[in-house]
């Protein structure tokens, strides 16, 4: 098909098979080869381009997933007006590494400093978390990007973020629908299709076979869109970003555990693109989503052409990579309760997630412990827990002996540590080649003390 976009300022068509990559498109069909194939995964940031004002990882995004937008590479940083002074911090700072992860360094950059020019070393750290080497001259990057932005300050530049709707694609191997019903009609005549939204997990698993499959892309259907809230729940849009998710002012009061995942879900690139339906549909154990949902008490709502159900997020995945979706049906919305007692002010609210993986950053968890309660004022006993844990068996589980044992006494050190020890023993990992069993209840243990300890009575 014919594929438009406007990249760099210049509209482009381009004649290519939607299924592709955005990054095999760039650079093979335009000759842009300012950005890099590194990992494939989403991992690296050496693909990074700016899609509709964010940064993304080319790799994990599908041409067809691009089709009207705009987009911005390293090519086009000279004629940019943030994007010229980063490139000239680099240079001068020497703040070039070997080069090959340079264009993606400064294309993350420039979109950090078109949201906020005056970024603190912290938020220049996260900003690039997605930018994996560090073969040398990191900490000349931090300052680079300091500099940059000082510049872009002084001069009170602006850049336009390049919003644009992406269009609505029709062909044999990859549909982007124009509303939600167009969608549930192409599931009920025939469901052989890869659901995608964000696709960071479903480009990971058939990286090498993109046009052996039938896609539908569901990233621009407003009805899967937005964060409210009402006096009884939260509903958060199945295709809510990451990134928005981190934002709403709703998610973070009444969904502290799930904002605290969705930052170490992936690099920035990943959060801008990555979904939240798409985190619960693959049925990993190692989703970290899950977890915070779970001890939230939150609801998946699943529409198909013949109507819509309800499901407890704990009861949607069925086994690793299982869940109780059917082939028809799309997750279009998850339901937050507000929680009935306690919003009066008689407990203090402890809600946290916690998860180690191989890496700080871009990691997949080897184990993650999530927990909602209540600190009760006075006694200092924990009221109304759930703790939920993830890697640790075949789905994400609710640790309810843990829970219990919580809520029988005030929180003391000697009830954190006991605790831990009975998570420990409640869940039911196995060994892979992320980690042993032995370590698994060893990291439940102490993830679930490190989240409680600064919550212990007189701590």
């Amino acid at each position: 098909m014919q594929i438009e976009f406007t990249v760099n300022g210049q509209p482009q068509t381009v004649e290519a098979d939607p299924r592709e990559t955005l990054l095999f498109v760039l650079r093979e069909h335009l000759g842009l080869r300012g950005t890099k194939y590194g990992c494939g995964e989403g991992e690296c940031g050496a693909c990074t381009v700016i899609l509709n004002g964010r940064a993304v990882a080319s790799c994990m995004v599908q041409a067809g997933q691009a089709h009207g937008a705009q987009i911005l590479t390293i090519e086009g940083m000279a004629e940019d007006p943030i994007g010229r002074h980063v490139v000239e911090a680099f240079a001068e700072g020497g703040a070039v590494q070997c080069g090959f992860c340079t264009p993606g360094f400064v294309l993350s950059a420039r979109a950090l400093l078109t949201e906020n020019p005056a970024p603190t070393v912290g938020e220049i750290r996260q900003a690039l978390a997605g930018n994996l080497c560090r073969c040398t001259g990191y900490k000349k990057i931090v300052e680079a990007v300091a500099a940059a932005g000082e510049r872009v300050a002084s001069e009170q530049l602006k850049a336009g973020r390049g919003e644009a709707g992406q269009r609505p694609v029709h062909t044999a191997g990859f549909v982007r629908p124009e509303s939600l019903d167009e969608a549930l009609a192409l599931l009920a005549q025939e469901g052989d299709w890869q659901i995608v939204s964000g696709g960071t997990d479903a480009g990971v698993k058939f990286e090498h076979h993109l046009k052996d499959r039938r896609w539908l892309d569901l990233s621009g259907l407003d009805e899967l869109q937005g964060i409210s809230e009402d006096d009884e729940a939260v509903t958060i849009g199945g295709g809510v970003r990451y990134t928005d998710l981190v934002r709403s002012a709703p998610a973070r009061q009444w969904a502290k555990p799930l904002v605290q995942a969705s930052r170490q879900v992936g690099g920035v690139q990943i959060q801008n693109v990555g979904t939240l339906a798409g985190n619960l549909v693959n049925g990993s154990p190692a989703a970290d989503a899950v977890p915070p949902l779970v001890v939230l008490d939150a609801v998946a709502v699943l529409c198909s052409a013949q109507g819509e159900r309800r499901v407890p997020v704990v009861e949607l995945a069925t086994g690793p990579g299982q869940t109780s979706i059917a082939p028809d049906e799309i997750l279009t919305q998850v339901v937050i309760p507000k929680p009935k007692a306690h919003t009066d002010g008689d407990g203090k609210e402890i809600a946290f997630f916690e998860k180690l993986g191989p890496r700080k950053a871009q990691t997949i968890a080897i184990a993650s412990v999530a927990l909602r309660g209540w600190l009760g004022r006075g006694q200092g006993q924990l009221m109304d827990v759930r703790v939920a844990l993830g890697a640790v068996a075949p789905t994400v589980m609710l640790a309810s002996r843990t829970a219990g044992y919580l809520m029988g006494g005030p929180l003391t050190e000697e009830r954190i540590l006991e605790a831990g020890e009975i998570a420990a023993q409640e869940c039911q990992p196995i060994d892979d080649v992320r980690g042993s069993a032995v370590y698994r209840r060893r990291l439940v243990r102490g993830l679930l003390v490190r989240g409680l300890w600064p919550y212990k009575e007189n701590g």
